[in-house]
């Protein structure tokens, strides 16, 4: 997973960062000590998916 996905920079699901970007949710990944959560955004062409 490209770090720009995870900092909300492009669209999670196909990394487009040009033009709007809309909020999608967020995200978990393990760290050391607990979890760490990533807010994310969609393209247009995206915004109706949630990460599951």
């Amino acid at each position: 997973m490209s770090i720009v996905r995870l900092h909300g920079e492009a669209c999670y699901w196909c990394g487009a960062a040009h033009g709007p970007l809309t909020p999608a949710g967020s995200v978990t990944t393990p760290v050391e000590g607990g979890v760490r959560h990533w807010f994310i955004v969609a393209c247009p062409q995206h915004s109706d998916r949630r990460p599951r």
